[in-house]
């Protein structure tokens, strides 16, 4: 239902039915039983429309009780709408910009700054929080913990609150969040289906993505690319619903193979070495973390895609044939040793791009 910036009391209908019936207030005073002061403030909206009242107007006007008592409910609501809407309006500046552009491009606002009451309102609605303190007290506890959000937030690396936070909830209302929250972890079958997850993203393609979170699922993950705001620097993130159930989710930033399967791999590393309910972001640039937890994760991503050897086996090459082949060999996409060869400054970043490959996004499925 669409909202106004106005509210209209039940007393303007009784006003234009009087008008319409050419009967003065005094007149509907004597047959509601009213003194003509009572009827006035109904019309002027002073006074509450009550069962007892709405029974009276009833029988005067033929217009039925439910419906005065609907009348007066949405008037007090629109009342108690505006009065909110009036306090929210001063945080509307702490709404990145982008995050607001995203509430109305996934449809959960049609606000602009022009009317900022309505933006925050909206934006607490899509964080299922009813003021703006309980949105900061939720962001305050999910950022808690050596690892967690709020060391981000401090970081130079220019990561906003809401643009995060916005990116977080469109996830938690898509249909595979919901169904996660029902399945099972079982951290000894992702160990065992490291194999089987490296062997099918070491050939990309479009249905690269739908097939390793069909794998994920068989151990109770939860795989998700939930397309972002823009300006925000994450390739994805790593949560726990109720420290039960991972959630691995992507952004789309670039879907190009060696980041994709990368920062799979790098996420499921903090799914099965870092304390169940921590939050893992993972930058879109080298300006992140370089905790003990992110480097760990490097490590096992590092060491799960390319073995003991590491990028020993590319030091030296440069032409795509050579890179290719080498890949096939060790068990990896060719993207993906594209990918670190070119983060570990063994590849100058003009070459290799080929054969990188767009693995699209990730569907319902």
């Amino acid at each position: 239902m669409a909202t106004t910036n106005y509210a209209v009391a039940p007393g303007a209908f009784l006003e234009e039915w009087l008008d319409d019936e050419n009967m003065t207030q005094g007149q509907a005073a004597s047959r509601l039983g009213y003194s003509r002061k009572q009827v006035n403030e109904v019309v002027n909206g002073h006074a509450p429309i009550t069962a007892d009242t709405a029974s009276r107007l009833a029988r005067l006007t033929g217009i039925p009780v439910d419906a005065w008592l609907r009348y007066e409910a949405l008037y007090r609501a629109d009342l108690q709408r505006l009065r909110d809407e009036e306090g929210l309006a001063q945080h509307a500046d702490q709404i990145h910009p982008q995050a607001a552009s995203y509430l109305r491009q996934v449809g959960a606002t049609r606000a602009t700054k022009r009317d900022p009451g309505l933006l925050v309102s909206d934006f607490l609605s899509f964080h299922r929080c009813g003021t703006w303190g309980a949105y900061e007290q939720r962001m305050a506890a999910e950022s808690s913990g050596e690892f967690a959000l709020a060391a981000l937030v401090e970081s130079k690396s220019g990561l906003d609150t809401t643009l995060l936070s916005t990116w977080l909830c469109a996830a938690e209302r898509d249909e595979r969040f919901e169904l996660a929250r029902h399945t099972k972890y079982d951290e000894d079958a992702l160990r065992s289906l490291l194999p089987e997850l490296r062997a099918r993203a070491a050939h990309p393609d479009e249905s690269m993505l739908s097939d390793l979170s069909h794998i994920l699922s068989k151990a109770g993950v939860a795989f998700m690319l939930t397309p972002a705001p823009k300006k925000l620097p994450l390739y994805g993130v790593t949560r726990w619903i109720d420290k039960r159930v991972p959630v691995i989710q992507q952004s789309g930033r670039r879907q190009k193979d060696g980041f994709v399967i990368w920062t799979l791999f790098h996420e499921i590393g903090h799914v099965l070495n870092d304390p169940r309910g921590d939050v893992h972001v993972e930058y879109s640039t080298e300006k992140k973390r370089n905790s003990v937890a992110e480097k760990a994760a490097n490590k096992f991503a590092m060491d799960t895609l390319f073995g003991a050897d590491g990028l020993t086996p590319f030091k030296g090459l440069s032409w795509d044939n050579d890179i290719r082949s080498t890949a096939a060999r060790v068990g990896v996409s060719p993207g993906v040793a594209v990918h670190q060869m070119h983060r570990a400054r063994l590849l100058d970043y003009a070459y290799g791009n080929k054969l990188c490959v767009d693995v699209g996004v990730l569907g319902a499925g």
